[in-house]
C-alpha cells in the first residue's frame, strides 16, 4: 500500500495566513496610493477651476460689470447686448448653481465627474480710497476720475476667490469640517475710462 503525502487542513490555513500577512502591506500601500491620487485629483481640479474663474474675471469681464459684495454681483450698467450675453453665458460656468433670484452672483457649487463638490465664492472690494503717486505728487481717485457705474470714485477692485472642497465624494464642503480651501487674490484696475 502506498501512502500519499497531502496537506492537512491546518497546514492549508497556516499557509493562507502567511500569504495574507505578506500581502497585507502591499494591499495597504495600493489603497493609500489610490487615496493620495484621489486627493491630488480634487486639489488639481480646484486649482484649475480657480484659475479659470480668475482669468475670466480679470481678462474677459469688463470692469464696470463686477460689483462690490461678498459674493460679488455681475451686471452691465450700460446694458450692452453683447456684454449681457457674455455674462449670462460665462457666469453660470464659473459659479454653477449660483444664480439667486435671476441675479448673476459670484457664488456657486461645482460637482465634477467623480462626484467631488467645489464651493466657489468671489468677493469684490472697491478700493475707492487708494491714492496714486506720479512724479512725486499724490492723487486721490476723486481728483483724477469721475464716478464709476456704482457712483464711486474708484479705479481698482480687490478680488478674493475662495474655493472650498471636500475629500469625500458627494459631500458639500460647507458641511464638512475637514474640507480644504484655496484662496486666490487679485487687483483689477479700471482701464476703460
Amino acid at each position: 500500500m502506498r501512502v500519499t503525502k497531502a496537506f492537512t487542513f491546518l497546514e492549508v490555513i497556516i499557509g493562507f495566513a502567511i500569504i495574507t500577512v505578506l500581502f497585507l502591506p502591499v494591499f495597504f500601500a495600493l489603497t493609500s496610493t489610490l487615496q493620495d491620487t484621489e486627493r491630488c485629483y480634487a486639489e488639481i481640479t480646484a486649482i484649475a477651476h480657480g484659475k479659470f474663474v480668475m482669468d475670466t474675471v480679470l481678462f474677459q469681464i469688463p470692469w464696470r460689470c463686477i460689483h462690490e459684495g461678498n459674493p460679488c454681483i455681475f451686471s452691465d450698467p450700460k446694458n450692452v447686448g453683447t456684454v449681457v450675453s457674455l455674462l449670462q453665458s460665462i457666469v453660470p460656468k464659473m459659479f454653477p448653481d449660483g444664480g439667486a433670484g435671476g441675479m448673476l452672483v459670484g457664488d456657486g457649487i461645482l460637482t465634477d465627474v467623480r462626484g467631488y463638490q467645489y464651493r466657489t465664492r468671489l468677493k469684490c472690494i472697491d478700493l475707492d480710497n487708494v491714492f496714486l503717486s506720479f512724479g512725486g505728487e499724490t492723487f486721490l481717485p476723486n481728483k483724477i476720475t469721475g464716478k464709476d457705474a456704482d457712483g464711486k470714485y474708484n479705479l481698482m477692485k480687490k478680488l478674493i476667490l475662495q474655493i472650498k472642497w471636500s475629500l469625500r465624494k458627494g459631500t458639500d464642503p460647507k458641511t464638512d469640517p475637514n474640507s480644504k480651501s484655496l484662496f486666490l487674490v487679485a487687483i483689477k484696475s479700471d482701464l476703460e475710462r
